[in-house]
């Protein structure tokens, strides 16, 4: 037989292998599909006795019941890959004894998004007096708890202005054009973005002073918002908490180590219960007397015997308890000189941004003579001494005094409120007039004044200041804090902050009022200021009355002037807006307003001055609004040219010059014309408001550009490169190309 059919023939025993291997892989693939099966029946016995237990868990009574409103959205699905970090989270102190105040403000956060329908926010209210550490709580619970959120934001709430504020620095988070001047609807769109990504941030309102604030600005559901607050009702639909002093009972107790921590002391715990009893268990007064003890290196008890007479002294009232007016005098009454003179001056600025150079600038301030007969002898030594500055800013900090890190500090609400009563009960007037002065030393004005945008961020850091010594509510009736009143007004009107420049609008007028005789010039410019701020809100009636005021005393004491001619422009603002309100009559009277003032510009300033352009300017938009166009063209065309004559290329001025201009070719059917113009007008705001990109100026002239270049697309041959630029510019102002390509075809 030959080989090869020989090896065929042992075929049959590899057969025999094949079979039993087959059978053995048959074997473990049964095997498994049992053991999978197992598993899956395993897994489901645990899901179920998971969701019975769960669903027994939830049938257990909630400790929150607030009135039924409407149910609330549950926690969304967290997305790590979205975290941005806290933002704006303030640094503090270890915190003591608030462990089982974080877990219930948990549980009320929690119960406002899993499906407890009695909680119509999704939010807690942490409310109290000043002092008990309610912002240190809302901090700790951030710390603890900021990972189960994809976002957290710490908002600093004095006024609904700071809420929007704080808002707003989230515009990059949520892709948003970060605006120039922010405004509701701006912050309102940072919220409605967060909403459409679906992700569960925390915020943090610190310190609101009225739950008004609060309108159109509450997180979307599915956030948490934990709100501080001395207001002690009026919160609908949140699950309030009401925070209280630490306990002093033993002396283990909380009040009693934050104590002893903050002095650095570990002996003498009895006298350290002693003296946490005597200040009340208030967190703010324990601190401030332990940064002292640690400070002295005195004992507890010694500490009580000079506290006693302080407290039996000082005034108690609903907000500020005796112990931290002790405590704050106790800390004051130890500190240096200079670092007393620093206290008192921060007392009446903003409780941010508290640097040396508030004091140090002032000596090189262009107004510094000025104001030098409000500032004392001492003040004005100390100021000249950055070295003494800089050592008492960095003394208070060691007292806790000030909060913060070298550079900048913030001084505590109610530690403020203490400086400033120790002031009032010594007669002490002339530290918030060496507040004001010094403020008002480096303050732009004259030919640097707000109108210049070069001035505006010394404007964006020293008018917080301004503002939080007019809050106060006894500012100095003196020349400086009038002078800050009137350039503040003008500098918040021009960054569009219009509630902020009525604000200070009114305070000028109030102040010149008392200080000047109704015949002084300043007297019919604060009138026309307050008009023209009361305009800007809406307030028409007002600001007609305020404007025409301001007529009335220049045509009585200045006839003839230049400051006449102004306020007939700005009468003649007012009047035609009550004429598109439908008032009858007061188009009428706004055109012969604006042509007085055309009269004394010629002849007081010139056919070919900057006044004369501004008032054929006004002229123009009267007769386009009445839609006679030819004659609005040519004196719109006659503005811009005597403007472009007097004016640099670059000056401001000239930008509502060439939008008008611009506005009146595109409305008459000629985008061609009306191009080159608006292309102008906008390259020149982008230059002056560079530091602004979303100023409304910018964001109005290119709302007229975007559909001119539509619609010249439309009518000519360079459609893409038009309609590209023209989507180009709607990114990036944030306007919808679809509803700029309707408003074009009426241009086409």
């Amino acid at each position: 037989m030959p080989e090869w059919l020989a090896e065929i023939g042992d075929l049959n025993r590899y057969a025999q292998i094949a079979t039993i291997c087959g059978f053995l892989l048959a074997l473990i693939t049964a095997i498994l599909v049992l053991v999978g099966k197992f598993f899956s029946v395993l897994r489901g016995l645990l899901s179920g006795i998971f969701w019975v237990a769960r669903g027994f868990k939830r049938r257990q009574p909630e400790p929150i019941r607030v009135v039924l409103e409407q149910p609330a959205v549950p926690l969304p699905v967290l997305q790590p890959k979205f975290r941005p970090g806290p933002i704006n989270l303030p640094a503090g102190r270890p915190v003591v004894g608030r462990e089982a105040e974080v877990a219930e403000l948990r549980r009320k956060l929690l119960a406002s998004t899993e499906g407890n329908v009695s909680v119509t926010n999704s939010g807690a209210v942490l409310r109290g007096q000043g002092g008990l550490g309610k912002s240190t709580l809302a901090r700790r619970y951030a710390e603890l708890h900021g990972g189960d959120y994809n976002g957290v934001v710490w908002v600093e709430a004095l006024n609904r202005q700071a809420i929007i504020e704080g808002l707003v620095a989230l515009c990059a988070h949520v892709e948003q054009p970060v605006p120039d001047v922010p405004q509701l609807q701006h912050a309102q769109a940072v919220l409605a973005g967060i909403a459409r990504s679906g992700q569960a941030w925390l915020f943090i309102y610190d310190n609101v002073e009225d739950y008004a604030d609060l309108k159109g600005l509450l997180p979307p559901p599915g956030t948490h918002l934990i709100v501080t607050t001395r207001q002690g009702a009026g919160w609908p639909g949140f699950a309030v908490m009401l925070l209280d002093r630490l306990s002093f009972e033993a002396e283990g107790s909380p009040a009693v180590r934050l104590l002893m921590q903050e002095a650095g002391r570990e002996d003498g715990a009895s006298e350290a219960r002693a003296l946490a009893e005597d200040l009340g268990g208030l967190p703010l007064a324990l601190v401030v007397a332990g940064r002292l003890i640690q400070a002295t290196g005195e004992g507890f008890g010694a500490y009580r015997a000079r506290l006693d007479d302080i407290l039996r002294q000082a005034p108690q009232n609903e907000d500020y308890r005796t112990s931290a007016m002790g405590a704050v005098q106790l800390s004051y009454d130890r500190l240096s000189g200079d670092a007393r003179m620093v206290a008192d001056l921060c007392a009446w600025w903003a409780p941010d941004g508290l640097e040396p150079r508030l004091l140090t600038d002032a000596p090189q301030g262009w107004l510094w003579d000025r104001w030098l007969q409000d500032i004392a002898v001492p003040v004005q030594l100390l100021a000249a001494d950055a070295g003494r500055v800089r050592a008492g800013f960095a003394e208070l900090a060691s007292r806790s005094l000030l909060d913060g890190r070298s550079g900048s500090w913030s001084m505590h609400l109610m530690t403020a409120t203490s400086l400033r009563h120790l002031q009032s009960e010594l007669g002490d007037s002339e530290t918030a007039m060496a507040a004001s002065a010094l403020l008002a030393a480096v303050y732009p004005g004259g030919r640097d004044g707000p109108h210049q945008p070069s001035t505006w961020p010394l404007f964006a850091r020293l008018t917080p200041h301004v503002r939080a010594i007019l809050a106060a509510g006894a500012a100095p009736a003196t020349e400086a804090m009038d002078f800050l009143h009137n350039q503040s007004a003008v500098y918040l009107d021009k960054i569009a902050d219009y509630p902020g420049g009525l604000e200070m609008a009114r305070a000028s007028l109030v102040l010149k009022q008392q200080l000047l005789p109704e015949n002084h010039r300043d007297i019919a410019v604060g009138f026309a200021n307050l008009g023209v701020a009361l305009m800007r809100t809406g307030q028409m009636p007002e600001a007609e009355v305020n404007l025409r005021r301001a007529v009335v005393l220049d045509e009585m004491h200045r006839p003839g002037s230049l400051d006449l001619a102004d306020h007939y422009e700005m009468h003649g603002g007012a009047l035609f807006r009550l004429a598109e309100a439908g008032e009858r009559g007061a188009f009428g009277k706004a055109v012969k307003r604006n042509q007085q003032a055309l009269i004394l510009y010629r002849r007081l300033a010139g056919r070919n001055s900057w006044q004369t352009a501004q008032s054929l300017h006004s002229l123009a938009f009267l007769r386009n609004r009445q839609g006679r166009k030819i004659v609005a063209g040519l004196l719109a065309d006659a503005a811009l040219r005597i403007g472009r004559e007097a004016l640099d290329a670059g000056d401001a001025r000239l930008g509502p010059l060439l939008v008008n201009l611009g506005s009146i070719w595109l409305l008459s059917g000629y985008p061609d014309r009306a191009l080159p113009l608006l292309r102008d007008a906008l390259q020149l705001w982008q230059n002056v408001f560079a530091a602004h990109p979303q100023h409304p100026n910018t964001r109005d002239t290119a709302s007229w550009l975007i559909p001119c270049l539509v619609a010249l697309g439309l009518a000519g041959d360079r459609t893409a490169d038009l309609r590209a630029e023209a989507r180009a510019l709607c990114e990036r102002y944030g306007f919808d190309f679809a509803d700029m390509e309707e408003i074009a075809k009426q241009y086409v």
